[in-house]
């Protein structure tokens, strides 16, 4: 996929601020999220030959050989991640429910269309739901041996996950939290035997190796808070959070201030809201079902089943072993979900990645009652069944390739605008497509309304002129899908473009319009 999509809304942004600290050992360009994962995206582009100014953008002038080469080696590093979450994956299917479900999570996770897509971008969506998954089970690990190795394994786990992406210090805690409590259900561990103090002391140094590693990832850095990005609403948690920080350090340097600057801004960020689009509407705040109906339209229908066949057996087989180990995935998934749902950023199935190894995990475990005691010919229609649907899983993978980003299950295939925008379908990735498109019809003049950035390509495109809101212009037309609603446009939108039939689909997310001479 590397070279077949252009650079998406978000990837120059992370690449440039992870060129900024290779080159300068600086991180100030933008706080909203740590710079771990966007060091690992700008090393290979750096050892490419990319260089980040900040007097002009990544790739201002550069041939098109080198943008692409430079982008696929930030993409390639993305792929840092794949082998660990699928060790993870295999490591605690196999550790719950047995070696063959450890393979069946395994192949779920590697076909997974929405994972795919995000694995093949310079973005932080799969390394933070790989980190999330990876101190997971290292936290699950931990629960069920409380000792001091696991103690700082996880607190490792933690601080990389963090150094990821802001939103693991929500998730990690309370997963890690319903872990104990699922570890300790049957014990009396509120008794003085269990050794309190041990248990505090490993607390204690849970946050000083986690607190020194998060330090760390921002080179040991001293510095002021600088202002804020985002302005919140009065009496708001992130105003008053605001208001405590500036107490804090306004008159001092703080260590790793651009971590805490970042947690400012992203209480700010969700404070002040984000468009977004959901069932034909755009609101500033989201909606509370918002990540429900994304899971639901862009979950493989295969996979969907096989977790909900699952959790059926583990409910029918009562209190058992099987039950029991079953509580833990779905726990992670009711936190990850229900954490998600409060959000006011709702931009699609990325910001709730880390769900799907959770749901293959759930998924593996009929896998393993392939290989248990069974009735007659129970084992040979449990055997079909999980054959078909994983069957069904891979197909459709293979089906969407190259188009994962834009990957919706078959409720709604064909309609998807309808339902779900953003980067959910359109995160301007197909502009490179659509230049080919115009070069090959001879196309020299067209009226574009783009969602993304792709500076490079557009500076490719002869004749290219903006389509304002209220223009209405013969000649070729193109669209992002996202702009006809007027996700990307503000107060304004396309709307009146519905009344028309596109000449043509470019990719998943462009639709091209020819009107003639008036």
């Amino acid at each position: 996929t590397y070279r077949v999509f252009n650079d998406t809304a978000d990837e120059a942004a992370h690449i440039a601020c992870g060129l900024e600290m290779v080159q300068t050992g600086r991180y100030t360009i933008e706080a909203q999220h740590p710079p771990l994962g966007r060091v690992l995206l700008a090393v290979p582009a750096w050892l490419a030959g990319l260089r980040y100014s900040p007097h002009w953008p990544l790739w201002t002038g550069s041939s098109p050989e080198f943008y692409w080469r430079t982008l696929s080696m930030a993409r390639l590093g993305n792929l840092v991640w794949a082998p660990l979450l699928l060790v993870c994956v295999f490591l605690w299917a196999r550790d719950l429910y047995g070696r063959a479900a450890g393979w069946g999570a395994a192949v779920l996770v590697s076909f997974c269309p929405n994972l795919l897509a995000h694995a093949s971008l310079a973005t932080l969506d799969f390394g933070a739901a790989t980190t999330v998954f990876a101190a997971a089970w290292c936290f699950w690990r931990w629960s069920r041996t409380p000792s001091l190795g696991y103690c700082v394994l996880s607190a490792a786990a933690f601080a990389i996950a963090a150094l990821t992406k802001f939103s693991a210090l929500v998730f990690l805690p309370l997963i890690a939290a319903a872990f104990f409590l699922i570890g300790r259900w049957n014990t009396r561990w509120w008794r003085p035997s269990l050794r309190w103090l041990t248990a505090l002391g490993r607390g204690a140094l849970f946050t000083a190796v986690a607190g020194l590693l998060i330090w760390s990832g921002y080179l040991f850095h001293m510095g002021r808070l600088g202002p804020p990005q985002f302005q919140p609403a009065p009496g708001s948690f992130a105003q008053n959070f605001e208001h405590w920080l500036e107490k804090l350090g306004a008159h001092r340097d703080l260590p790793a201030a651009q971590f805490v600057a970042g947690l400012r801004d992203v209480a700010g960020h969700n404070a002040e809201g984000h468009p977004s689009y959901l069932l034909g509407r755009i609101s500033l705040f989201g909606w509370w079902y918002y990540f429900p109906v994304v899971l639901a339209l862009k979950t493989t229908l295969p996979l969907l089943l096989l977790a909900g066949v699952s959790l059926a057996a583990s409910v029918a087989g009562g209190t058992g072993g099987t039950a029991r180990a079953s509580l833990c995935p779905l726990a992670a998934i009711v936190v990850l979900l229900g954490v998600s749902m409060t959000s006011h950023i709702d931009l699609g199935v990325r910001h709730v990645l880390a769900i799907y190894p959770f749901l293959a995990l759930l998924a593996s475990q009929l896998c393993s009652r392939l290989a248990g005691p069974a009735r007659p010919g129970g084992r040979r229609t449990l055997a079909v069944i999980v054959v078909l649907l994983g069957g069904w899983h891979v197909g459709e993978s293979l089906v969407a390739a190259p188009d994962y980003l834009a990957y919706f299950n078959e409720t709604v295939r064909g309609r998807e605008d309808e339902f779900l925008l953003d980067s959910n379908l359109d995160w301007g990735q197909d502009l490179e497509r659509l230049r080919v498109f115009l070069t090959e019809r001879g196309i020299t003049t067209v009226h574009l309304s783009f969602f993304g950035r792709g500076k490079p390509i557009l500076e490719r495109i002869p004749g290219l002129r903006p389509l304002g809101p209220n223009d209405r212009p013969s000649g070729w037309v193109a669209v992002s899908k996202s702009n006809i609603p007027g996700l990307g446009l503000g107060p304004h939108n396309l709307a009146w473009l519905r009344a028309y039939t596109p000449a043509a689909r470019v990719g998943k997310s462009i639709l091209v319009y020819y009107f003639p001479e008036r």
